[in-house]
Protein backbone atom coordinates (compact mmCIF):
# COMPACT_ATOMS: atom_id res chain seq x y z
CA UNK A 1 0.00 0.00 0.00
CA UNK A 2 1.39 3.62 -0.96
CA UNK A 3 1.55 5.92 1.92
CA UNK A 4 1.16 9.77 1.79
CA UNK A 5 0.53 12.53 3.61
CA UNK A 6 -1.01 15.92 3.80
CA UNK A 7 1.72 18.69 3.99
CA UNK A 8 -1.04 20.78 6.45
CA UNK A 9 -1.03 18.00 8.97
CA UNK A 10 2.86 18.79 10.17
CA UNK A 11 4.36 22.18 11.60
CA UNK A 12 7.25 24.27 10.05
CA UNK A 13 8.23 24.94 6.47
CA UNK A 14 7.61 23.21 3.49
CA UNK A 15 10.91 22.11 3.46
CA UNK A 16 11.06 20.82 6.57
CA UNK A 17 7.65 19.03 6.16
CA UNK A 18 9.20 17.69 2.58
CA UNK A 19 12.31 16.30 4.87
CA UNK A 20 10.51 14.88 8.07
CA UNK A 21 7.90 12.75 5.37
CA UNK A 22 10.86 11.23 3.70
CA UNK A 23 12.65 10.46 7.25
CA UNK A 24 9.58 9.04 8.21
CA UNK A 25 9.47 6.64 5.52
CA UNK A 26 6.01 8.22 3.50
CA UNK A 27 6.21 7.17 0.06
CA UNK A 28 4.45 10.54 -0.97
CA UNK A 29 2.71 13.93 0.06
CA UNK A 30 0.13 15.72 -0.67
CA UNK A 31 0.96 19.58 -1.58
CA UNK A 32 -1.53 21.57 0.94
CA UNK A 33 -1.12 25.29 -1.89
CA UNK A 34 -1.06 27.68 1.24
CA UNK A 35 2.40 26.09 1.82
CA UNK A 36 3.41 26.27 -1.36
CA UNK A 37 2.60 29.62 -1.17
CA UNK A 38 4.45 31.04 1.63
CA UNK A 39 7.54 28.64 0.64
CA UNK A 40 10.43 30.70 -0.71
CA UNK A 41 11.42 27.52 -2.92
CA UNK A 42 9.85 27.97 -6.73
CA UNK A 43 7.64 25.09 -7.76
CA UNK A 44 10.73 24.05 -9.65
CA UNK A 45 12.68 23.72 -6.72
CA UNK A 46 10.07 21.74 -4.70
CA UNK A 47 9.84 19.11 -7.46
CA UNK A 48 13.52 18.80 -7.50
CA UNK A 49 13.75 18.20 -3.84
CA UNK A 50 10.72 15.67 -3.90
CA UNK A 51 12.56 13.85 -6.44
CA UNK A 52 15.87 13.93 -4.33
CA UNK A 53 14.10 12.87 -1.25
CA UNK A 54 12.45 9.94 -3.27
CA UNK A 55 9.08 11.29 -2.63
CA UNK A 56 5.89 11.73 -5.02
CA UNK A 57 3.79 14.50 -4.84
CA UNK A 58 0.51 12.75 -5.43
CA UNK A 59 -2.41 15.34 -4.95
CA UNK A 60 -2.35 19.26 -5.20
CA UNK A 61 -5.35 20.59 -2.77
CA UNK A 62 -7.43 22.68 -2.72
CA UNK A 63 -9.88 23.74 -5.33
CA UNK A 64 -12.62 25.17 -4.03
CA UNK A 65 -16.05 26.41 -4.65
CA UNK A 66 -16.45 25.81 -8.41
CA UNK A 67 -20.12 24.09 -9.34
CA UNK A 68 -23.46 25.16 -9.12
CA UNK A 69 -22.63 29.07 -10.09
CA UNK A 70 -23.87 31.36 -12.55
CA UNK A 71 -22.60 31.58 -15.69
CA UNK A 72 -19.91 34.92 -15.01
CA UNK A 73 -18.54 32.68 -11.75
CA UNK A 74 -18.26 29.73 -14.30
CA UNK A 75 -15.91 32.07 -16.36
CA UNK A 76 -14.13 32.79 -13.58
CA UNK A 77 -13.85 29.50 -12.13
CA UNK A 78 -11.95 28.27 -15.23
CA UNK A 79 -9.42 31.26 -15.58
CA UNK A 80 -8.39 30.42 -11.73
CA UNK A 81 -8.39 26.51 -12.77
CA UNK A 82 -6.51 27.53 -15.77
CA UNK A 83 -3.75 28.89 -13.55
CA UNK A 84 -3.60 26.09 -10.93
CA UNK A 85 -2.76 23.74 -13.73
CA UNK A 86 -0.21 25.81 -15.15
CA UNK A 87 1.43 25.51 -11.68
CA UNK A 88 1.04 21.81 -11.11
CA UNK A 89 2.75 21.35 -14.60
CA UNK A 90 5.63 23.20 -12.84
CA UNK A 91 5.50 21.23 -9.87
CA UNK A 92 5.29 17.56 -12.39
CA UNK A 93 1.72 16.88 -10.27
CA UNK A 94 -1.24 15.57 -12.21
CA UNK A 95 -3.88 15.14 -9.81
CA UNK A 96 -6.03 17.88 -8.18
CA UNK A 97 -8.77 17.71 -5.78
CA UNK A 98 -12.35 19.76 -5.94
CA UNK A 99 -14.23 20.60 -2.92
CA UNK A 100 -18.04 20.51 -3.42
CA UNK A 101 -19.02 24.07 -3.35
CA UNK A 102 -19.92 25.25 0.43
CA UNK A 103 -20.28 29.56 -0.56
CA UNK A 104 -20.93 30.02 -4.01
CA UNK A 105 -23.08 27.74 -5.13
CA UNK A 106 -26.49 29.42 -5.50
CA UNK A 107 -28.29 26.28 -8.14
CA UNK A 108 -28.95 23.23 -6.62
CA UNK A 109 -29.13 21.02 -9.79
CA UNK A 110 -26.89 17.79 -10.60
CA UNK A 111 -27.54 18.20 -14.02
CA UNK A 112 -25.87 21.76 -13.96
CA UNK A 113 -23.10 20.49 -11.03
CA UNK A 114 -22.04 17.82 -13.72
CA UNK A 115 -21.80 19.85 -17.02
CA UNK A 116 -19.70 22.97 -15.21
CA UNK A 117 -16.99 20.02 -14.08
CA UNK A 118 -17.45 18.41 -17.68
CA UNK A 119 -15.95 21.37 -18.51
CA UNK A 120 -13.37 21.87 -15.90
CA UNK A 121 -12.32 18.25 -17.34
CA UNK A 122 -12.09 19.26 -20.88
CA UNK A 123 -9.47 22.09 -19.74
CA UNK A 124 -7.87 19.99 -17.39
CA UNK A 125 -7.10 17.61 -19.92
CA UNK A 126 -5.11 19.96 -21.87
CA UNK A 127 -2.65 19.83 -19.34
CA UNK A 128 -2.86 16.37 -18.36
CA UNK A 129 -4.80 16.97 -14.98
CA UNK A 130 -6.95 14.91 -13.27
CA UNK A 131 -9.50 15.65 -11.63
CA UNK A 132 -10.88 13.87 -8.08
CA UNK A 133 -14.13 15.29 -6.53
CA UNK A 134 -15.08 15.37 -2.90
CA UNK A 135 -17.69 15.81 -1.04
CA UNK A 136 -17.37 17.93 2.07
CA UNK A 137 -19.36 16.83 5.00
CA UNK A 138 -20.34 20.48 4.90
CA UNK A 139 -20.77 21.23 1.62
CA UNK A 140 -23.79 23.66 0.29
CA UNK A 141 -25.38 21.02 -2.12
CA UNK A 142 -23.12 18.43 -2.34
CA UNK A 143 -21.80 16.56 1.10
CA UNK A 144 -22.06 12.50 0.63
CA UNK A 145 -19.43 10.41 -0.95
CA UNK A 146 -22.95 9.10 -2.46
CA UNK A 147 -23.95 12.48 -4.29
CA UNK A 148 -20.39 12.95 -5.48
CA UNK A 149 -20.20 9.76 -6.73
CA UNK A 150 -23.43 10.18 -8.78
CA UNK A 151 -22.05 13.38 -10.10
CA UNK A 152 -18.69 12.48 -11.43
CA UNK A 153 -20.87 9.44 -13.14
CA UNK A 154 -22.72 12.31 -14.53
CA UNK A 155 -19.75 13.83 -15.68
CA UNK A 156 -18.99 10.70 -17.67
CA UNK A 157 -14.91 11.92 -18.66
CA UNK A 158 -11.79 9.62 -17.49
CA UNK A 159 -10.11 12.40 -15.59
CA UNK A 160 -12.55 12.96 -13.43
CA UNK A 161 -13.25 10.66 -10.06
CA UNK A 162 -14.15 10.97 -6.54
CA UNK A 163 -11.81 11.86 -3.44
CA UNK A 164 -12.56 9.65 -0.13
CA UNK A 165 -12.31 10.73 2.96
CA UNK A 166 -12.73 9.06 5.94
CA UNK A 167 -13.42 12.04 8.37
CA UNK A 168 -16.34 13.75 5.69
CA UNK A 169 -18.02 10.33 5.55
CA UNK A 170 -17.72 8.75 9.13
CA UNK A 171 -18.49 12.52 11.21
CA UNK A 172 -21.92 12.19 9.38
CA UNK A 173 -22.62 8.58 10.24
CA UNK A 174 -22.91 7.66 6.86
CA UNK A 175 -22.39 3.87 5.84
CA UNK A 176 -19.38 3.55 3.93
CA UNK A 177 -20.40 0.22 2.44
CA UNK A 178 -21.14 1.67 -0.43
CA UNK A 179 -17.63 2.42 -1.29
CA UNK A 180 -16.92 -1.28 -2.00
CA UNK A 181 -19.79 -0.90 -5.29
CA UNK A 182 -17.78 1.66 -6.43
CA UNK A 183 -15.31 1.08 -8.99
CA UNK A 184 -11.88 1.52 -8.13
CA UNK A 185 -9.95 2.70 -10.79
CA UNK A 186 -12.97 6.03 -10.44
CA UNK A 187 -11.40 6.30 -6.65
CA UNK A 188 -9.02 8.53 -7.15
CA UNK A 189 -7.63 9.51 -3.99
CA UNK A 190 -7.98 8.14 -0.33
CA UNK A 191 -7.64 10.29 2.52
CA UNK A 192 -7.51 9.35 6.37
CA UNK A 193 -8.31 11.20 9.71
CA UNK A 194 -9.44 9.80 13.10
CA UNK A 195 -11.51 12.02 15.15
CA UNK A 196 -12.50 12.28 18.80
CA UNK A 197 -16.37 11.74 19.15
CA UNK A 198 -17.73 14.95 20.08
CA UNK A 199 -20.34 17.25 20.25
CA UNK A 200 -19.88 20.18 17.91
CA UNK A 201 -20.38 21.42 14.64
CA UNK A 202 -18.63 19.76 11.79
CA UNK A 203 -16.65 22.10 10.05
CA UNK A 204 -14.71 23.25 13.62
CA UNK A 205 -14.46 19.75 14.44
CA UNK A 206 -12.36 18.57 11.31
CA UNK A 207 -10.74 22.01 11.14
CA UNK A 208 -9.25 21.48 14.81
CA UNK A 209 -9.64 17.98 16.19
CA UNK A 210 -8.58 15.37 13.45
CA UNK A 211 -6.56 12.61 14.52
CA UNK A 212 -4.14 10.18 13.19
CA UNK A 213 -5.56 6.50 12.60
CA UNK A 214 -6.63 4.81 16.06
CA UNK A 215 -6.24 8.04 17.89
CA UNK A 216 -10.06 8.38 18.13
CA UNK A 217 -13.28 7.18 17.61
CA UNK A 218 -13.98 6.15 14.00
CA UNK A 219 -14.01 2.50 13.40
CA UNK A 220 -11.28 3.02 10.10
CA UNK A 221 -10.80 -0.61 9.79
CA UNK A 222 -14.50 -1.08 8.37
CA UNK A 223 -14.00 2.05 6.15
CA UNK A 224 -10.55 0.41 4.82
CA UNK A 225 -12.17 -2.86 4.48
CA UNK A 226 -14.67 -1.31 2.29
CA UNK A 227 -12.00 0.62 0.09
CA UNK A 228 -10.19 -2.74 -0.46
CA UNK A 229 -13.33 -4.85 -1.47
CA UNK A 230 -14.05 -1.82 -4.32
CA UNK A 231 -10.57 -2.99 -5.91
CA UNK A 232 -9.00 0.71 -5.26
CA UNK A 233 -5.17 0.08 -5.72
CA UNK A 234 -4.09 3.39 -5.07
CA UNK A 235 -2.57 5.96 -2.42
CA UNK A 236 -3.65 5.89 0.99
CA UNK A 237 -3.04 9.47 2.51
CA UNK A 238 -3.04 10.74 5.73
CA UNK A 239 -5.05 14.55 6.14
CA UNK A 240 -5.17 15.58 9.50
CA UNK A 241 -6.12 19.41 10.91
CA UNK A 242 -4.62 19.84 14.35
CA UNK A 243 -3.96 22.74 16.06
CA UNK A 244 -1.37 20.39 18.34
CA UNK A 245 0.31 18.71 15.53
CA UNK A 246 0.97 22.13 13.61
CA UNK A 247 3.02 23.10 16.88
CA UNK A 248 5.04 19.65 17.65
CA UNK A 249 7.98 18.48 16.28
CA UNK A 250 7.41 17.51 12.71
CA UNK A 251 9.75 14.82 12.63
CA UNK A 252 8.07 13.04 15.44
CA UNK A 253 4.89 14.00 14.05
CA UNK A 254 5.58 12.35 10.77
CA UNK A 255 6.64 9.21 12.23
CA UNK A 256 3.72 8.70 14.18
CA UNK A 257 1.43 9.21 11.36
CA UNK A 258 3.07 6.13 9.46
CA UNK A 259 2.80 4.27 12.27
CA UNK A 260 -0.59 4.56 12.43
CA UNK A 261 -0.95 3.39 8.78
CA UNK A 262 0.69 0.18 9.55
CA UNK A 263 -1.48 0.06 12.80
CA UNK A 264 -4.64 0.34 10.47
CA UNK A 265 -3.49 -2.03 7.62
CA UNK A 266 -3.16 -4.72 10.46
CA UNK A 267 -6.52 -3.85 12.25
CA UNK A 268 -7.92 -4.04 8.28
CA UNK A 269 -6.29 -7.58 7.79
CA UNK A 270 -7.63 -8.66 11.05
CA UNK A 271 -11.29 -7.70 10.50
CA UNK A 272 -11.09 -9.35 6.67
CA UNK A 273 -9.09 -12.12 7.35
CA UNK A 274 -7.80 -14.78 4.49
CA UNK A 275 -10.91 -12.40 2.40
CA UNK A 276 -8.08 -9.58 2.21
CA UNK A 277 -5.69 -11.29 -0.11
CA UNK A 278 -8.11 -11.55 -3.05
CA UNK A 279 -8.12 -7.26 -3.54
CA UNK A 280 -5.11 -5.57 -5.42
CA UNK A 281 -4.53 -3.37 -2.09
CA UNK A 282 -1.88 -5.26 -0.84
CA UNK A 283 -2.46 -4.65 3.25
CA UNK A 284 0.53 -5.73 5.50
CA UNK A 285 -0.16 -7.42 8.75
CA UNK A 286 2.16 -6.82 11.97
CA UNK A 287 4.61 -9.54 12.82
CA UNK A 288 3.69 -11.35 16.32
CA UNK A 289 4.53 -10.20 18.95
CA UNK A 290 7.64 -12.46 20.64
CA UNK A 291 7.31 -13.58 24.09
CA UNK A 292 9.48 -11.75 26.17
CA UNK A 293 12.88 -13.66 27.33
CA UNK A 294 13.66 -11.58 30.53
CA UNK A 295 13.16 -8.13 31.52
CA UNK A 296 16.18 -5.38 31.42
CA UNK A 297 14.52 -2.90 34.12
CA UNK A 298 12.59 -2.27 37.08
CA UNK A 299 10.83 0.53 38.74
CA UNK A 300 10.03 0.25 42.45
CA UNK A 301 7.66 3.13 44.28
CA UNK A 302 8.45 2.78 48.15
CA UNK A 303 8.35 5.26 51.26
CA UNK A 304 11.97 3.94 52.47
CA UNK A 305 14.38 4.21 49.31
CA UNK A 306 17.32 2.91 51.51
CA UNK A 307 15.97 -0.20 52.73
CA UNK A 308 14.82 -0.99 49.12
CA UNK A 309 17.90 -0.25 48.07
CA UNK A 310 19.64 -2.88 50.33
CA UNK A 311 17.17 -5.80 49.52
CA UNK A 312 18.36 -4.94 45.76
CA UNK A 313 21.86 -5.01 46.22
CA UNK A 314 21.26 -8.39 48.23
CA UNK A 315 19.54 -9.77 44.91
CA UNK A 316 22.48 -8.41 42.94
CA UNK A 317 24.84 -10.30 45.61
CA UNK A 318 22.98 -13.46 45.27
CA UNK A 319 22.37 -13.22 41.69
CA UNK A 320 26.28 -13.03 40.56
CA UNK A 321 27.11 -15.94 42.96
CA UNK A 322 24.39 -18.29 41.99
CA UNK A 323 25.40 -18.09 38.44
CA UNK A 324 29.33 -17.40 38.92
CA UNK A 325 31.16 -15.79 36.08
CA UNK A 326 28.30 -14.15 33.76
CA UNK A 327 27.76 -11.39 32.01
CA UNK A 328 26.82 -7.60 32.06
CA UNK A 329 24.50 -5.41 30.09
CA UNK A 330 27.94 -4.30 28.57
CA UNK A 331 28.77 -7.70 27.30
CA UNK A 332 32.09 -7.67 29.27
CA UNK A 333 32.26 -10.77 31.79
CA UNK A 334 31.30 -9.74 35.32
CA UNK A 335 33.15 -10.80 38.19
CA UNK A 336 31.73 -11.17 41.99
CA UNK A 337 32.70 -8.80 44.38
CA UNK A 338 35.11 -8.89 46.13
CA UNK A 339 37.43 -7.59 48.78
CA UNK A 340 39.30 -5.20 46.31
CA UNK A 341 35.74 -4.14 45.17
CA UNK A 342 33.30 -2.64 47.54
CA UNK A 343 30.72 -4.91 48.57
CA UNK A 344 27.16 -4.51 47.70
CA UNK A 345 25.99 -6.62 50.48
CA UNK A 346 23.20 -5.38 52.71
CA UNK A 347 23.31 -2.84 55.46
CA UNK A 348 25.97 -0.74 53.25
CA UNK A 349 24.26 0.12 50.58
CA UNK A 350 26.09 1.83 47.05
CA UNK A 351 26.48 5.53 47.55
CA UNK A 352 24.61 7.46 45.10
CA UNK A 353 26.21 8.03 41.22
CA UNK A 354 26.68 12.02 42.02
CA UNK A 355 29.24 11.02 44.66
CA UNK A 356 31.21 8.00 43.19
CA UNK A 357 29.41 4.54 43.51
CA UNK A 358 31.06 2.39 41.45
CA UNK A 359 29.75 -0.86 40.09
CA UNK A 360 30.58 -4.11 41.92
CA UNK A 361 30.66 -6.06 38.44
CA UNK A 362 33.35 -3.75 37.58
CA UNK A 363 34.79 -1.56 40.54
CA UNK A 364 34.78 1.60 39.12
CA UNK A 365 32.78 4.26 38.55
CA UNK A 366 30.60 4.11 35.03
CA UNK A 367 30.00 6.35 32.88
CA UNK A 368 26.25 6.46 31.23
CA UNK A 369 25.54 5.27 28.76
CA UNK A 370 28.30 3.32 28.15
CA UNK A 371 29.01 -0.63 30.16
CA UNK A 372 26.69 -1.62 32.89
CA UNK A 373 25.23 1.92 34.24
CA UNK A 374 21.75 1.38 32.94
CA UNK A 375 20.83 -2.00 34.11
CA UNK A 376 23.08 -1.21 37.57
CA UNK A 377 21.45 1.35 38.37
CA UNK A 378 18.44 0.62 38.46
CA UNK A 379 18.79 -2.61 40.66
CA UNK A 380 21.04 -0.49 43.40
CA UNK A 381 21.20 2.86 43.66
CA UNK A 382 18.69 4.37 45.94
CA UNK A 383 15.18 4.74 45.03
CA UNK A 384 13.75 7.85 44.75
CA UNK A 385 10.40 8.65 46.28
CA UNK A 386 7.70 9.01 43.61
CA UNK A 387 4.75 10.93 44.94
Amino acid sequence: MRTSIATVCLSGTLEEKMLACAKAGFDGIEIFEQDLTVSPKSPGEVRALAQRLGLSLDLFQPFRDFEGVDPATLAANLRRAEEKFKLMQRLGMDLILLCSNVATATINDDELFADQIRQLADLAERYQVRIAYEALAWGKYVNTYQHSWRIAQLVDRPNVGICLDSFHILSRGDDPADIARIPGEKIFFVQLADAPAMKLDVLSWSRHYRVFPGEGGFQLDQFMAQLVRSGYDGIVSLEIFNDVFRQSNVVRTAVDGLRSLIWLQDRTMELMGREANGYPLQLRALPEAQAPEGFDYAEIRTEDPELVAGMLAQLASASTASTGASRSSCGRPATRASSSTPSAAAGSPPRSRASGSRCPTHGRVPSAPEHCWPRWSRATTPVTNRS
